[in-house]
């Protein structure tokens, strides 16, 4: 009798082991809702590359609570109706974070789909402020930097660190990703200089062939500007360029993270006086970061070649931020998980200084990385905080 009690437990707890190993291997989705085409590829497959070799981080290194993780990717092809279905379909796969597009216009749909079935989306490198001030609602993250801070920072450091003083600005009416970081731009650069400070503004499309009569109107208007701000991002911001450079207009200009990458760089032969930021270097730029430099080499061991614009590292970081979230929660569940994201203040992630709070879902405050053009030579001057007036760095 007692033989057969021992025998009987032994094969409950070989039972309730198995079963736990099984649990313990589970697998947990991590669904991507980005495009591999269209506009928006050039933005979204680095970032989705990156959040690949993330997850197999996490998974190389025991997995994330115990479980797996694996990466679903639907391609989006810059498709809003393909993107809410693609995150309906990730969703019902039992997706427990959705990687969704670098603009909010086209991840906003996956966006919206999961919220309303109360899962985490992150966007890579989306900086429209509507992608973190809970527009969509509470579930809704961005590992970018808000692009209206991206435009401040681009007009301190170009007031403290090139004494310019007299701004040009220029925007494209595309997407609210443009509009937001030029809103920004003029907000800081006339807090600096006045309202004096910005002698001339225009717009484009970023369809138009042509942008001859906002040469002429800046020729025009007699006023002699130090910068130029471009709010734009390809293939209209290569375009703009090309035709302001052959008008004699060699003034300094200034873009944002739609300014950056290899592909606009080869657009522009000879583009000099050019500066932008970024998270991180573009391929073929040394990073300041060593932790960046030997990310880098990975990617290139995996991929064949460096990640093409900076922003790439972001989808990484949305990775990395969520599994942090996760581990400090110790669960899974979404409400948990949020409540650790918002209480992150300047995370040392791989994208940079990283903080969230309950009311704001993206970085208005993070150094970010300056990069100078000269001859189609690209440098990195370093990373920029502009709560301190000066390069910082964290690492």
């Amino acid at each position: 009798m007692k033989s057969t009690f021992v025998r009987s437990c032994l094969a409950a707890l070989l039972l309730a082991g198995t079963a736990f190993n099984a649990h313990a291997q589970e697998e947990v989705i991590v669904g991507a809702a980005t495009s591999l085409s269209g506009w928006m590829g050039p933005f979204d497959k680095d970032p989705t590359r990156t959040a690949e070799l993330a997850i197999a981080d996490i998974n190389a290194a025991g997995g994330l609570l115990g479980k797996r993780l694996k990466l679903v990717h639907i391609d989006t092809k810059t498709d809003q109706a393909l993107t809410s279905k693609a995150a309906q379909d990730l969703v019902k796969q039992g997706a427990k974070l959705l990687l969704i597009a670098c603009d909010f216009d086209s991840g906003a749909p996956a966006a919206l789909v999961g919220q309303k079935a109360n899962v985490i989306s992150i966007s890579s490198c989306g900086a429209d402020f509507k992608y973190g001030n809970l527009t969509i609602g509470n579930n809704v993250f961005t590992a970018a930097t808000d692009a209206a801070a991206t435009g401040r920072i681009l007009a301190d450091w170009g007031t403290r660190k090139k004494g310019w003083k007299k701004a040009y600005i220029l925007l494209d009416t595309f997407i609210e990703y443009d509009k937001s970081l030029c809103r920004g731009f003029k907000e800081q650069w006339q807090a600096l200089h006045g309202k004096d400070g910005v002698v001339l503004e225009d717009t484009f499309k970023n369809a138009d062939v042509s942008v001859a009569s906002q040469i002429s109107r800046y020729n025009a208007s007699g006023k002699k500007a130090d910068v130029i701000m471009l709010c734009s991002v390809p293939p209209g911001l290569a375009s703009t360029l090309r035709q302001y450079r052959a008008a004699g207009i060699d003034l300094p200009v200034l873009a944002g993270t739609g300014g950056a990458g290899n592909a606009l760089h080869s657009a522009v032969p000879g583009l000099t006086n050019y500066f932008f930021l970024n998270n991180s270097a573009d391929g073929g730029v040394t990073d300041p970061n060593p932790a960046n430099e030997e990310f880098f080499k990975r990617f290139e061991k995996r991929f064949g070649e460096r990640p093409a614009v900076g922003q790439g590292i972001t989808g990484y970081t949305v990775v990395q931020a969520w599994a942090r979230a996760v581990e400090k929660a110790g669960s899974f569940d979404t409400n948990k998980v949020r409540a650790e994201l918002e209480k992150f203040k300047d995370e040392p992630l791989i994208g940079g200084l990283t903080s969230f709070t309950p009311k704001l879902h993206t970085n208005v405050d993070r150094p970010m990385l300056i990069i100078s053009v000269d001859g189609n030579k690209r440098e990195a001057l370093g990373y920029y905080d502009i709560r301190k007036g000066d390069f910082v760095t964290w690492w």
